[in-house]
C-alpha cells in the first residue's frame, strides 16, 4: 500500500496544470447512483484514487475486468458473487484521449497502457503486453465513448464491416464503465491503431538491415502535434485544375514525434523522403503504369477499400482527418514478402453514417469525396491522390468490382443489417442501454454536437440509423453497379398539392398560382408550347432510372412547393400502397433545396427518414442522372419564355417497410431554397405476376437474374424473390423456396 501511495503522489505531482475536470467529470452525470446488478457485457472497474485524469500526461491507476464468458452474466456486486471470472486485473498509465470526441462530449474517451508494475513508463517502469477480451496482446489500448452517437455501435459497426476486408482493423469490445466507484456508461475498450506484432505488425525503422525506407506510420490530420506538411497542395476541382491554399499535415504516429531522438539519425528525414515519393508518383508522367506508377507506392486495393468504407458511412472526416497510412520496408519485401506500399485502415466513425449536421452529413445522395469542392473553406482538406487516382479508369473499374463483390458478402442488406441488429441486442439485452440512459439522459437533450437526428429512445435511433444505411446503399449501388431492373407505378395523390406551377394557357398569372424560382418562371404544358413543355398526357419516364409517373393535372394545384426553412406539407395518398421502395419527383430554385422526410404508415407510425437534395432546375451541363431534361419556363408577369431549354426535373428514392401500408409523406424543407414535390411512385410489390420456378415453366431460358433490390446476381437464384430477365426479352418475377 505504501509503494502504491507514494507513486501516486509521485504521479500526482507531475501532472500537467492543463485545466481539467478535478472530479472526472462526474458531475457531467445526470444520475450518479446508477448500479450494475447483472449484465451481459464485460465490467470494467478503475481505480484512480480520487486522480484528476490528465488529457496530455498519463497517470497510474489499476483496473479490473469482470468477464464470465461470452453469453454468460456478470455481476457488479463482487462481494456477493464471489468466483467471477477476471478478465484482467493490474496496473494501467490512463489518460483522456481525442479531439473534438473529448471536446464536445460529456463522456470522455481514454487511452491507457497495461503496466508491469506500480510505477509509471516516465519514471522508470515497464510496459506489459496482455490479452485483454480475446483480443491479441499488447500493452496499448483505448476505451471509444459513445456520446453524440445515439445507438453506441457506429465505430465499431465499421471495424467489423471492414474487418474481412482491410489487412487490419482495430478489434473492440462493448463492455460497462466503472470509475472510482461511479457508473459511467457503455464504452468500447479496444485495440488502438499502432505498430504492434498483432495490430500493423512494424518494425522500428532501421532495425531490418539498417534499411530506412520503413516502418512507418502516420495519420491525415489537423496537424495539432508536430507534423510534416505535404508538398502538394489539395484540389478543389476534380481535374487538378484548381488548387486549394490549404496543405495537408501528415502527423507522427509511429515512431511517434517523441519518439525519434532514439532512432537512427534521419529517420524523420526519411520517413518525409517516403511520403514524398509516394506523392510525386501521382504527378510522374507514367503515374498510371501498374509496375512503376503509383502503384508502386500505393496498395490500390487497401486505398479501395478505404475509400468504400468511407463513402458507405459518409464520415465526413475521412480521407482527411484520422485517416491512418502505414508501411513496411523494402527489405521486409525481400526477406519475408510482405508488401511494402502503403496501406489504409480504419478509425474514428462517430460522427459517419449520417450522424453530422454539417458537411452534408446526414445526406445520403453525395459523396464525401467532394468535400473540397463542396465546402473549399475548410482547412484541413482531401488529399490531392484521392481525386488523381479517380481519373484512372483501372482503378474506378477496380472500385466497382469492389463494391459488388462486398454487396455480395457481409454488406449484403441481410447480412449488413444482422451486423447493427447484433450489435445493438448485445446492448440491449441485459439493461445497458436503459442505465446508460438513466446516466446521461442523451434522449432528453438537445444540443448534442453534431446530432443532425435527435432519436426519443433507442429504438427510434437504432431505425434512423438502419433507414439511413439503406438509403445510402441504393445510393452506392446506383453508382457503382451496373443499372438495376424495376417495375414502377405512379402514385394517385388525394390531397396535399398546395400550388400550381404548370401553364397550360396565357396570360399565365392566370393558369398558375406559384412560381419555381424567385424570378417569377413556371413550367409550361406542350398545349401552350411544344418545344421545352411538359406532356400533355401529363406521364413522365425519368431518365434516371426509368421510373414512371404522372403529373397532377395542369388546370389544378400539381405541386407541394416548400419556399421557408422548416414550412411543411402531407401528400396523402388515394388508396394506401405496399412498396419497398417510395420514388420522390421534383425540382428547386434559387439553388438545391434540402427536404427532410417522414414516412407515415396506415397503423399510425411515423418514420423520420432523413434529409434529401433536390438540385437546382438550371442545368447546362446535365450529369446523366436527371429525370428529364431539356424543360423550357415561361414567366407570370409578361409571359415571356426562356431564351432556352436547359431546365430539369430530378428524382430521388426512400426505402420503405414493405410489410406494411403506407398512408403518406410529410416533406419538411430545411433551407430557404424553392423545393417543388411534382409526383410519387413506387416500385410493384403485387404478389399476382410472382410464379412459383417450375423447370417447364418458360420456354425461354434466364439470361440475367437480379434481387428484389435491382441488384445483378452471379450465378444460381437466391433463395425468396428473383427478377429474372429471360431471352426474349421478357421480365418476370419468380419465387424460389
Amino acid at each position: 500500500m505504501r509503494i502504491w501511495a507514494v507513486a501516486l503522489l509521485l504521479c500526482t505531482c507531475m501532472l500537467t496544470t492543463w485545466a481539467q475536470q478535478s472530479d472526472n467529470y462526474r458531475s457531467y452525470l445526470r444520475d450518479k447512483t446508477v448500479k450494475i446488478e447483472q449484465t451481459n457485457l464485460p465490467i470494467v472497474f478503475i481505480t484512480t484514487n480520487r486522480q484528476t485524469i490528465q488529457r496530455d500526461n498519463y497517470i497510474l491507476a489499476k483496473m479490473k475486468i469482470i468477464h464470465n464468458g461470452d453469453g454468460q452474466l456478470n455481476y457488479g456486486d463482487t462481494i456477493a458473487h464471489r468466483g467471477q471470472t477476471i478478465d484482467y486485473e493490474g496496473y494501467i498509465a490512463l489518460k483522456y484521449r481525442g479531439n473534438s470526441s473529448f471536446s464536445s462530449s460529456d463522456k470522455k474517451p481514454f487511452a491507457f497502457r497495461t503496466l508491469e508494475s506500480n510505477v509509471l513508463p516516465d519514471y522508470g517502469g515497464n510496459k506489459l503486453k496482455v490479452k485483454i477480451l480475446g483480443m491479441a496482446k499488447d500493452n496499448k489500448w483505448g476505451f471509444i465513448a459513445p456520446w453524440c452517437d445515439e445507438t453506441m455501435i457506429r465505430d465499431v459497426l465499421s471495424f467489423e464491416l471492414g474487418r474481412p476486408w482491410f489487412e487490419w482493423v482495430p478489434s473492440a469490445r462493448m463492455c460497462e464503465v466503472i470509475l472510482d466507484g461511479t457508473y459511467y456508461g457503455v464504452y468500447a475498450l479496444c485495440e488502438r491503431v499502432s505498430k504492434g506484432k498483432h495490430r500493423l505488425n512494424l518494425n522500428d525503422p532501421g532495425s531490418d538491415n539498417g534499411d530506412m525506407t520503413g516502418d512507418y506510420h502516420v495519420s491525415v490530420d489537423h496537424g495539432y502535434d508536430p507534423y510534416y506538411t505535404s508538398k502538394h497542395h489539395p484540389w478543389q476541382s476534380l481535374d487538378g485544375s484548381r488548387e486549394s491554399r490549404f496543405t495537408i499535415k501528415y502527423e507522427y504516429e509511429d515512431p511517434a514525434d517523441d519518439e525519434f531522438w532514439e532512432m537512427p539519425a534521419g529517420t524523420q528525414d526519411a520517413l518525409h523522403a517516403e511520403i514524398d515519393k509516394m506523392e510525386d508518383s501521382f504527378k510522374a508522367a507514367n503515374w498510371l503504369d501498374h509496375t512503376n506508377g503509383y502503384r508502386k507506392y500505393v496498395d490500390d486495393l487497401s486505398f479501395i477499400d478505404y475509400m468504400l468504407a468511407t463513402e458507405l458511412s459518409m464520415n465526413i472526416d475521412g480521407y482527411r482527418l484520422s485517416t491512418h497510412l502505414y508501411k513496411r520496408s523494402d527489405t521486409r519485401w525481400q526477406t519475408e514478402g510482405i508488401d511494402p506500399r502503403w496501406k489504409t485502415t480504419l478509425w474514428d466513425f462517430n460522427i459517419a453514417w449520417g450522424n453530422a449536421n454539417y458537411y452534408a452529413g446526414e445526406r445520403t445522395d453525395q459523396w464525401q469525396l467532394m468535400l473540397n469542392i463542396n465546402y473549399s473553406q475548410d482547412d484541413c482538406p482531401v488529399p490531392f491522390y484521392w481525386y488523381k487516382m479517380m481519373m484512372d479508369e483501372d482503378y474506378v473499374s477496380d472500385l466497382k468490382d469492389r463494391w459488388q463483390a462486398y454487396r455480395q458478402n457481409n454488406h449484403s442488406d441481410q447480412r449488413l443489417m444482422a451486423t447493427v441488429d447484433s450489435l445493438t441486442n448485445l446492448l440491449k439485452a441485459e439493461g445497458a442501454t436503459e442505465r446508460n440512459e438513466r446516466a446521461w439522459g442523451i434522449y432528453d437533450r438537445s444540443n448534442i454536437w453534431p446530432i443532425p437526428f435527435y432519436a426519443k429512445n433507442y429504438d427510434q435511433a437504432v431505425d434512423y440509423l438502419k433507414n439511413w444505411i439503406q438509403q445510402r446503399l441504393k445510393f452506392m449501388d446506383k453508382n457503382l453497379l451496373p443499372p438495376r431492373v424495376i417495375e414502377t407505378e405512379p402514385i394517385s395523390i388525394a390531397s396535399g398539392w398546395n400550388a400550381d406551377v404548370v401553364a397550360e394557357s396565357s396570360p399565365v398569372s392566370n393558369y398558375s398560382s406559384a412560381t419555381i424560382d424567385a424570378s417569377n418562371r413556371v413550367f409550361y404544358s406542350q398545349l401552350l408550347k411544344e418545344e421545352g413543355g411538359l406532356p400533355l398526357n401529363r406521364r413522365i419516364t425519368s431518365g434516371n432510372e426509368s421510373v414512371n409517373y404522372v403529373l397532377s393535372s395542369y388546370v389544378n394545384p400539381n405541386a407541394l412547393c416548400l419556399r421557408e426553412n422548416g414550412e411543411s406539407g402531407t401528400l396523402t395518398f388515394s388508396t394506401p400502397v405496399a412498396t419497398s421502395e417510395l420514388f420522390v419527383l421534383g425540382t428547386s430554385g434559387n439553388g438545391a433545396s434540402e427536404i427532410s422526410i417522414d414516412l407515415n404508415y396506415a397503423d399510425g407510425e411515423t418514420v423520420h427518414m432523413g434529409s434529401y437534395g433536390i438540385r437546382d432546375w438550371s442545368v447546362r451541363n446535365p450529369q446523366g442522372d436527371e429525370a428529364v431534361t431539356a424543360l423550357g419556363n415561361i414567366r407570370r408577369d409578361n409571359d415571356t419564355f426562356s431564351s432556352d431549354n436547359h431546365y430539369c426535373l430530378f428524382d430521388f428514392s426512400i426505402p420503405v417497410d414493405e410489410s406494411r401500408l403506407l398512408a403518406s409523406v410529410t416533406f419538411t424543407s430545411t433551407n430557404t431554397a424553392y423545393g417543388s414535390i411534382m409526383a410519387l411512385s413506387r416500385i410493384k410489390t403485387t404478389t399476382t405476376d410472382i410464379e412459383q420456378l417450375q423447370p417447364s415453366t418458360f420456354a425461354e431460358q434466364p439470361t440475367e437474374v437480379y434481387s428484389i433490390g435491382g441488384i445483378r446476381q452471379q450465378g444460381a437464384q437466391q433463395k425468396g424473390v428473383n427478377i429474372i430477365r429471360y431471352s426474349d426479352g421478357t421480365v418476370r418475377k419468380v419465387v424460389r423456396r
